[in-house]
């Protein structure tokens, strides 16, 4: 009988009442006592809901029609939004995006770490169109419809959404999907052609394509053409990361410019690769990193130790304003580009190093420095493994930049009840509007 309803659910359209958001911003409806998490769909509605799929324990659906509109509603500025999955939350106003977040934040900790900060920080925001600067983009040749699309997944994530532009990318990125499909297209390899890995610099676009079969020299041709005429530089990428190589033409000289962002606050520059990991919301970025100085109550003779730093985003601003910083990083080709741009930057007080942050450091040289300050941005897994020998520091202050807010509860747990810190102020950041991603940022400080 049960499975009669479920068939006759996914068969046919039902209107449902949605009662909550869920961490991903989805619609929470309740179907014979069952949940239905509804895309596009808000608290206190009524829809029409199509059944997408689902297993014993929920079902998931999309929202087709709206019977009893929130008024946190508003029309989506993308005519693309109903089918491509690069944006989640735009059919809900930029104010009550944000207040989502934070909520999420907060019911992270409660649930958790069974505390709430001393004091919530207001939401850092910046614009909310064409912020993206980085980006993977799905490419595929549609023999069917005898075209290659270029662009984001669909909702339901097997197909690449028919796409033409895109609110969200940073310009000129936003207009060259169509450009970029229409180019594949002609390609010998088109049907190989997997993805495009897309970084903007300050004066460059790097499009890394990543090619199943060998680009000939006719389809290296269009390549460079395309390259010429839209004032983009392309790799090709064959195998993994260190098969990525610029596609030069005859004329151009070696060596080639790098790719760079400058930090005009701090008269920094950081130069990149094109496949290295740069924050990718360059307004929100330096936004955060004042926020962060701000927090620490950053000091000329401040001595701190940055864990998770990456080619140094926190690291070389800070390091003009204090006695010395130390950088720790996983990744040594990362390493090498943070030591590089330390040298390009002329700072002398700023040093870093290679280690594997899951394993214990008490014997390390750089853990035996005397540190004030200590500020941390792990990946989504968190910190969980390096927290007690932050602990061991001297330091009186931790800032934790989280881009997941569950690991950052959970690790705040194990700070504030096993490592006496005290969590004193909280808050989230708007990396990613018209998403679900939260990225947060919290202070520590010792019990005294």
């Amino acid at each position: 009988m049960a499975r009669h309803r479920r068939r006759k659910l996914m068969e046919q359209p039902i209107e449902v009442v949605i009662e909550d958001l869920s961490h991903d911003g989805r619609g929470i409806a309740r179907v014979n006592g069952k949940v239905m998490f509804v895309s596009g769909a808000l608290p206190g509605e009524t829809v029409i809901a199509k059944h997408t799929g689902g297993n014993k324990n929920f079902e998931e659906a999309s929202a087709i029609d709206v019977l009893s509109a929130s008024e946190d509603r508003v029309d989506a500025q993308c005519k693309f939004y109903d089918v491509c999955n690069g944006c989640t939350m735009m059919h809900l106003a930029p104010t009550k995006q944000i207040e989502f977040k934070q909520n999420t934040l907060k019911q992270n900790l409660l649930k958790m770490a069974k505390l709430q900060p001393e004091l919530w920080l207001n939401p850092l925001t910046d614009d909310s169109w064409h912020y993206r600067r980085r980006a993977r983009l799905s490419v595929r040749w549609v023999m069917a419809k005898e075209k290659v699309l270029v662009g984001f997944r669909e909702k339901n994530g097997r197909y690449v959404a028919d796409m033409n532009d895109c609110e969200i990318l940073q310009q000129p990125l936003d207009k060259l999907l169509q450009p970029l499909a229409d180019m594949i297209g002609t390609l010998r390899i088109k049907q190989h052609i997997a993805q495009i890995e897309a970084s903007i610099a300050d004066d460059d676009v790097a499009l890394i394509v990543r090619h199943l079969k060998p680009i000939g020299v006719d389809d290296e041709k269009i390549f460079l053409d395309f390259a010429k005429n839209n004032n983009v530089r392309i790799y090709s990428q064959s195998k993994g990361p260190k098969t990525i190589i610029e596609m030069l033409d005859e004329s151009q000289s070696l060596p080639v410019k790098p790719l760079y962002f400058d930090m005009p606050d701090y008269k920094v520059r950081m130069e990149f690769l094109p496949s290295d990991f740069i924050q990718v919301n360059a307004k929100m970025n330096n936004k955060m990193i004042a926020h962060a100085m701000s927090l620490l109550d950053i000091k000329s003779d401040d001595v701190i130790l940055d864990l998770f730093c990456g080619l140094g985003n926190f690291t070389l601003p800070i390091a003009t304003k204090v006695k010395a910083i130390v950088g720790i990083e996983g990744e040594q080709s990362l390493v090498e580009r943070a030591q590089h741009n330390a040298q390009l930057n002329k700072l002398d007080n700023v040093s870093f190093h290679v280690a594997d942050l899951r394993k214990n450091h008490q014997d390390s040289d750089w853990f035996k420095q005397d540190y004030n300050k200590v500020l941390i941005d792990p990946p989504r897994s968190g910190a969980w493994e390096v927290l007690p020998l932050i602990a061991q520091t001297q330091a009186n202050t931790l800032l934790y930049v989280s881009c997941h807010p569950a690991s950052l509860a959970r690790d705040t747990d194990r700070l504030v009840n096993e490592l006496g810190f005290k969590l004193v102020k909280a808050g989230v950041m708007d990396m990613f509007p018209h998403t679900s991603h939260v990225e947060s940022i919290a202070l520590f400080t010792r019990n005294q």
